[in-house]
C-alpha cells in the first residue's frame, strides 16, 4: 500500500470527512493518500498493465474527464445513516453532559442535515456503481469501513502494524 485513493463520505459525518481520513493517512501512517469526491456518472477502471484504478467520468465528456488519480488502494468510506445519526445524539449528550465545553465540541459532530442528507441517500443510487468495485477488487486492494468508528479503529491497527515493523526485534 504506497498511494491510498479515498472516497466518501457523502455527506462528511461529523469532524471525519474524506479529506480529513486521507491527512491522517498521510500525517500519522506516512501514505501518499488523496480524496477523490463522488458524482454522479463516476466511473473507476483499472488502468493499462499497471494494477492502479483510474478515475473517470461517464458522459459526453469523457476524454476530457480523466482525473489525475493512481492509486494501489482504494478505502471508501460509505457511512449508514445510523453512524451519522449515533454521531448526532453523541453531540447533543455531550451538549448536556459537558455544557459549554460540550456545545463547543457539537460543532465537530454530525448535524441533523447529514442525517436526513444520509437517509435520502440510501433512496437514491449510489454514485460509485458496486459492480465496478467488484471489477475492480482483484486489481488493488479495496476497504469498504462502514462507520467513522471503523475508520479510526482500521487506522489505529494500521499504524500498531506500522509501528511492529518498524522495532527491530531483539
Amino acid at each position: 500500500m504506497r498511494r491510498v485513493a479515498v472516497i466518501g463520505p457523502t455527506p462528511s459525518c461529523g469532524a471525519l470527512s474524506g479529506e480529513r481520513f486521507a491527512e491522517l493517512l498521510s500525517g500519522r501512517i506516512g501514505l501518499d493518500a488523496f480524496c477523490l469526491r463522488p458524482a454522479p456518472g463516476l466511473v473507476l477502471a483499472a488502468g493499462g498493465g499497471a494494477q492502479v484504478p483510474l478515475l473517470t467520468r461517464s458522459g459526453r465528456d469523457y476524454a476530457s474527464a480523466i482525473a489525475h488519480a493512481r492509486a494501489d488502494t482504494l478505502i471508501w468510506l460509505r457511512f449508514s445513516p445510523r453512524a451519522y445519526w449515533r454521531d448526532w445524539l453523541a453531540g447533543w449528550l455531550d451538549l448536556l453532559l459537558n455544557g459549554k465545553q460540550g456545545s463547543r465540541r457539537r460543532a465537530y459532530r454530525a448535524r441533523l442535515t447529514d442525517v436526513v442528507r444520509a437517509c435520502a441517500g440510501v433512496l437514491q443510487r449510489d454514485p460509485v456503481d458496486s459492480r465496478q468495485i467488484e471489477t475492480l477488487r482483484h486489481k488493488l486492494l479495496f476497504l469498504e469501513l462502514s462507520s467513522p468508528e471503523q475508520a479510526y479503529f482500521w487506522l489505529k491497527m494500521l499504524e500498531e502494524r506500522v509501528r511492529e515493523i518498524e522495532v527491530p526485534r531483539a
